[in-house]
């Protein structure tokens, strides 16, 4: 793998995600360093948008990273349109509503991993001859879901902790082409999924279990200039805000407070908010006693 750093004046990078938030930062901080954007996102006006306010010739497309085909088409408009693709930041993702695993739709839990890991993978298959090609790095957005406890949010963590594999089986296999690969961790991010996540009364709930530098949301520029610093370096790792470095590292230690909250008070209350108007309407199966409580 080059270990030099990563030059983006004139570099074609793609985004998926790309036209709010964290997505949308990233690419600004790349173009004001000279790079050519490729903005993807399933809301084709915002992209349009987006791309208009970074001029050039940044090129926007509609696209829903679960299908498949639908992506590998937009890789080669980007292929065609701009002559080529150097970095790849696979960014796309929702947020489940918040449910515990006893009350979770399955739908939602097989529509968060559509987004969030099979839309990953989507995107990086077909990039992935253009980045060798140009021995050009790819970034993996997971999250501190990674190896957090992903209570009433597992499809997320669970679709996290998957994508984070992929990066760093990605940084390996990258290698000997002269390419190379990095996961980005963030913790809470204030951008419109966040937002949404904490209107919630459920996750209000779970969040006063939680110390409050844990769950504070920091504005978006700092994700967005560490993924951009990111590419430049062809860092394997990327971390927003300062405590997610030391909690990954950590992450075998961290993993014992799961016994913490599984006895928090605050945290079977949230728990039972959570599964409360979902449960209260499903008749038990036959033969099991419902008790209250």
């Amino acid at each position: 793998m080059s270990r030099t750093v990563l030059d983006v004046r004139g570099r074609v990078v793609l985004v998926t995600g790309g036209a709010r938030g964290i997505g949308h930062d990233t690419a600004c901080r790349l173009a004001a360093r000279g790079a050519r954007l490729a903005l993807l996102d399933i809301d084709g006006a915002a992209a349009e948008r987006a791309a208009a306010l970074l001029g050039g010739d940044t090129l926007a497309l509609r696209v829903d990273v679960s299908d498949a085909a639908a992506v590998a088409r937009a890789v080669t408009t980007v292929v065609e349109r701009l002559g080529g693709i150097d970095v790849v930041i696979a960014n796309a993702g929702i947020e489940p509503p918040p449910a515990t695993m006893l009350s979770v739709d399955p739908a939602e839990f097989d529509r968060v991993l559509a987004v969030n890991l099979h839309g990953v993978w989507n995107t990086v298959k077909p990039t992935l001859p253009h980045v060798v090609a140009r021995r050009g790095h790819v970034v993996i957005v997971a999250s501190a879901y990674a190896f957090m406890n992903g209570a009433m949010a597992a499809p997320y963590a669970i679709s996290k902790a998957a994508v984070e594999q992929l990066g760093r089986a990605l940084r390996s296999e990258l290698a000997p082409h002269g390419a190379s690969a990095g996961v980005a961790y963030f913790g809470f991010i204030d951008t419109d999924l966040v937002r949404r996540a904490f209107a919630s009364e459920v996750v209000g709930a779970a969040r006063r279990a939680l110390p409050g530098w844990l769950t504070r949301p920091i504005e978006v520029g700092r994700a967005g200039e560490a993924i951009a610093r990111g590419v430049e370096r062809r860092s394997a790792r990327m971390t927003a805000p300062g405590w997610v470095a030391p909690a990954s590292v950590l992450r075998g230690v961290i993993a014992g407070l799961d016994g913490v909250l599984a006895r928090d008070r605050r945290m079977h209350e949230a728990i039972r908010l959570a599964e409360s108007a979902t449960l209260a309407a499903v008749d038990p199966p036959p033969g099991v006693e419902t008790r209250a409580g």
